[in-house]
Order: structure tokens, then C-alpha cells, then sequence
């Protein structure tokens, strides 16, 4: 594993980059690509080729092959074929690229999909993960959801669109929210008040708002992106 990474390190070095410069380039964390140097990471035959173009010269003495070669002469080969088994990324039901499941592992979060409900998820979409987070933001928190009807349509949200959120415990502002009133999980445009009150505001052929009181909303999702159905 160790020759591996010692050639990229050698390529990396030679060229000039800094790992952080490497990893912006390939669209990985810096991380990630420290891990490969230091023989932690198995990387395949695609993702060497993106290395190669990376460095600007064509990388012929290292791949996966020699990875194995490497490895049977180590007296460690068997703990260094267990530690991979372990490091290997599991995709869930719904599956991401292969390559993505090979190169990226722990970089690659299934989000679930749900509708309002939120109860059981209707399908998963892959993020990119970095420093634990998706957008920003911590990735346990964040959910997609996918819009139920026409509500928000004067907002550009429209049935069928999916959209991405992170949980919330308060309004701040104004925010387009998933939050419970009446006891139906609802997709609103709310906006604080700051007097005891939100604004619920709806806009389809025409914009209808409804002054509540905030104790009676029960916020689920402060949503921040929008991806559209064509």
C-alpha cells in the first residue's frame, strides 16, 4: 500500500501542489487524499487515471495490481486486508455510482426523501459529505423532501420538485419551512413577527398569508435548495 502511496506523494511533491490544491482539484476532501499517500486508502484503477491528469504525466508503475504485490511482501498482509475489508464503503438500498462507492467511501451520504409526513423515507439521493457536514450544515440533520402540491408555486416550488432541508427549532426571520400546524405537516413561507406571532404565507395563482400564533407551530425543516422536476 505503501508504494502506492509513496508515487502519488512523489508525483504530488514533483509537481509542486499542496494536498489541499490536489484535493480541490479532484473534488475530495484533503483528508482523503493524505490517507492515499500514507497507504490507508484503496484507490482503483479510474481514480489513478484522475490523479495522472491532475499531475499532468501518465502514472504507469503504480495501480492496483502493484497494491497487491506491495501487500503480499508485507508481513502485515493479512491485517492490512482486514483493515481494508473494514474500510470498504456500504452502499445502502438505493446505490451511488460504483466509482463514487470506491473512491469517495465515508465522503458519500445517502440523504433520505420523504414526504411531508416524515415518517418512512420514499428513496435516498447521495451528497457529498465534508468535515462530516452536507451544504454546510451537520449531515444527520439534513433530509429532502419532495413537494407534495402547488402551494409555493408563486416561489418557484412546484409539485414534484425535491427539496433539501436542515432541521430547526426556531423561526428567524423569514424562511421557507416544513412545519406542523393543525396538526398537518405543511409547507409554508413563515415569517416571524416578533410579537408572539408568524405569518403563514402560501402563493399560488394568488398570495394568501394567515396571521397564528407561533406557540401553535411546531417547526420540522428550515429548507435552503430547491432542485427542479423538468
Amino acid at each position: 500500500m505503501a508504494r502506492v502511496g509513496d508515487e502519488l506523494k512523489k508525483s504530488r511533491q514533483e509537481s509542486g501542489m499542496t494536498l489541499k490544491q490536489v484535493a480541490k482539484k479532484l473534488g475530495v476532501s484533503e483528508s482523503f487524499v493524505s490517507e492515499v499517500e500514507q497507504g490507508r486508502r484503496v484507490i482503483n484503477e479510474d481514480l489513478i487515471k484522475r490523479f495522472s491528469k491532475v499531475f499532468d504525466k501518465k502514472i504507469t508503475t503504480i495501480g492496483l495490481g502493484s497494491l497487491e504485490e506491495s501487500a503480499a511482501q508485507s508481513e502485515s498482509f493479512e491485517r492490512t486486508k482486514e483493515f481494508i475489508k473494514k474500510e470498504v464503503y456500504v452502499a445502502p438500498k438505493t446505490p451511488v455510482n460504483d466509482l463514487w462507492n470506491q473512491a469517495f467511501g465515508e465522503n458519500i451520504k445517502n440523504v433520505p426523501i420523504y414526504d411531508y409526513e416524515m415518517k418512512n423515507p420514499v428513496a435516498h439521493k447521495s451528497h457529498v459529505v465534508e468535515n462530516k457536514k452536507i451544504d454546510g450544515h451537520p449531515m444527520d440533520k439534513v433530509a429532502m423532501l419532495k413537494v407534495e402540491n402547488d402551494d409555493l408555486k408563486g416561489y418557484r416550488i412546484h409539485k414534484g420538485d425535491l427539496v433539501t432541508g436542515v432541521e430547526a427549532k426556531d423561526i428567524q426571520g423569514t424562511q421557507i419551512m416544513l412545519i406542523s400546524y393543525k396538526g398537518k405537516n405543511i409547507l409554508r413561507k413563515v415569517r416571524n413577527l416578533n410579537n408572539g406571532n408568524v405569518e403563514l404565507l402560501n402563493f399560488n395563482e394568488s398570495q394568501r398569508s394567515e396571521i397564528v400564533p407561533i406557540k401553535e407551530i411546531r417547526t420540522v425543516l428550515k429548507l435552503y435548495k430547491v432542485e427542479v422536476s423538468l
